[in-house]
Parts: C-alpha cells; structure tokens; sequence
C-alpha cells in the first residue's frame, strides 16, 4: 500500500496514512510560512554552545572539528561548556547506547562506526573503548569512569578560575582518555587520579600553584554547582546526550540545536558557514558561499 491510502481501521496502514498527512500538512505550513532562518542572511556574529564530556568519544571527534574550525568560522565565538552527560542521562530519561538493552545487537555496527569516525574525522592516534569505561559490574558501577565526576569537574574548576587555559586542558583530557597509549595499562584501562589531572593542568601552561588550585577546586561548591547548572542548563536547551551544540542569534532570539558529531555539514547549512568536511586540511566535501561568477574569457 502506499501512504495515500485513506487509513482503514487502525493499524500499520492507517498509522502510516495519518503520518503522511502530518507530513504533508508540516509541508504545507513551511511553503506558506515566511522567510526563514534557513534562507535569510545569517548575521555576522552568532554564539555557539559546546556542551561535552570526555566520556564520550563523540564529544571528541566534535571538539577536534570545532578546534580546526575557530579560525575559519571567524564570526562564531565558541564557548566551552563541560557538563556530565550521567546527568543529562538521569534528567532526560535516555540511556547511552552500549547501556541499551539491546546494546548488544548493535555492536558490530557501533564498533564499525567508532572506526569509520576515527579515520573520517582524520584522528590517526585514536584508540578504541577503555576497558574501565563501565566498572567490572557494567554501568552502574561507580568504579567505572562513566561514573567518576572528577575529570569533567576539574574542567569546571578550570573553567570557572583560569577560562582562557579550558581549551587546552580540555584537549589535553580528551587526548589522555582516547589517544594516549601510556594512559593505559596492559589491559586497556585508562588511568584516572588527582595527580593526572594535575599534570594536564601543568602540561596545558598552568603553573604548579594553578594546577594545584584547579584539583583542590574539584570538590569545591561552587565548582559541582556550576557542573550541576550546566547539566540543568543544556537540558533546558534540549540536549539528552553528548555532545550537544547550540547555535544562538541575538538579534533573531532563535537558536538551534544540534546532537552529536556528524550533524556539522547541517549545522554549517543552517548557519551560512563554510564546510570542508571534519579536518579541512583534508577536504572530504564543500559548503559553503558559491563562488564569484568567472569572467567571460574573449573569444579567439
């Protein structure tokens, strides 16, 4: 049958013919609607939010496209918005995909995925899954990393005392979670403590007394209530897992929302913005302005 059918008595079919009216009636709304924020100009300065956890090696694939993109993208200002993603989890009632119950049916292709995000998004040092990512007794295991707090809340504490240094730690984080072979022991699990965070700050050009000042603020109010706004904040804007990028216009009080790391090209449409695929030393695609029309060459 076709979604033309008139719907019958119910089920599959009649399903199927009252969604396509829905669609046709959303169709209808945008023919009919006036100039959008997908056609008009975009304005020279627009905001984007970066909401991420180094849990997520998603989070990473998109914060290495947003690093090579800073110069590019010269109207955006990106902001650095570390949060918890057991939190949006907790708040929004969704489940991380290996934490699905049926996670397992959906491995090969999780793990082909994983692969094929490695290569296109041009990360030749990424390593596959920490074997500490769930503890020993799976995901509601605190001895996991998915449920240790300290690492996204040193990056708050780096946010909110030395914000200029957040990039860099963060990178650093990023990299020690999932392209630092020396991070990791004999059986994969990657090594997380006080000490470690405290060498990345150091590494990432703070001194040793504000390296020492950003792990003592780990456990500080101020620093798991900001963590904790964040999280109430991203939820609010609609995110329900990691990373989550919100693209705000003043001027339009509109914003969008985008999940995950492979929604740039989209995002790069919506927003008027060049895009040359996720490393754009290597162009895998082009978007962007069309070029100036050539000159008419003189006949001979």
């Amino acid at each position: 049958f076709s979604a033309r059918d008139p719907p019958t008595s119910g089920g599959a079919r009649g399903f199927v013919a009252a969604l396509a009216a829905c669609f046709r009636r959303a169709g209808a709304r945008a023919r009919a609607a006036p100039e959008s924020v997908y056609t008009r100009a975009m304005p020279e300065k627009m905001k984007l939010d970066f909401y991420y956890d180094c849990i997520s090696p998603y989070s990473y694939f998109a914060f290495v496209a947003l690093q090579r993109y800073a110069e590019i993208w010269r109207n955006v200002t990106i902001e650095l918005k570390p949060f918890l993603l057991g939190g949006v989890v907790a708040k929004t009632g969704n489940l991380p995909p290996l934490a699905r119950p049926w996670a397992k049916a959906t491995m090969k292709e999780q793990m082909q995925h994983f692969q094929r995000n490695a290569e296109f998004f041009n990360i030749p040092k990424m390593l596959s899954m920490p074997a500490n990512f769930f503890g020993k007794d799976g995901p509601a295991d605190k001895r996991g990393l998915a449920r240790d707090m300290c690492y996204q809340r040193l990056l708050t504490a780096v946010r909110r005392l030395y914000p200029d240094s957040l990039w860099h730690v963060t990178g650093l984080l990023f990299e020690h979670f999932w392209a630092c072979c020396s991070a990791r022991d004999k059986a994969g699990n990657v090594a997380m403590d006080e000490e470690i965070l405290a060498d990345i700050c150091r590494r990432a050009g703070l001194s040793a007394q504000e390296a020492a000042a950003c792990v003592a603020a780990i456990g500080a109010d101020e620093t798991k209530a900001l963590l904790a706004a964040t999280v109430d904040e991203a939820v609010a804007r609609g995110a329900y897992g990691a990373p989550t990028i919100v693209v705000a216009w003043t001027s339009y009080g509109h914003e969008m929302v985008f999940f995950g790391s492979d929604r740039f090209e989209q995002l790069a449409f919506a927003c008027g913005l060049p895009w040359y695929g996720p490393d754009p030393s290597r162009p895998t695609t082009f978007s962007g302005p069309p070029a100036a029309a050539a000159e008419p060459q003189a006949k001979l």
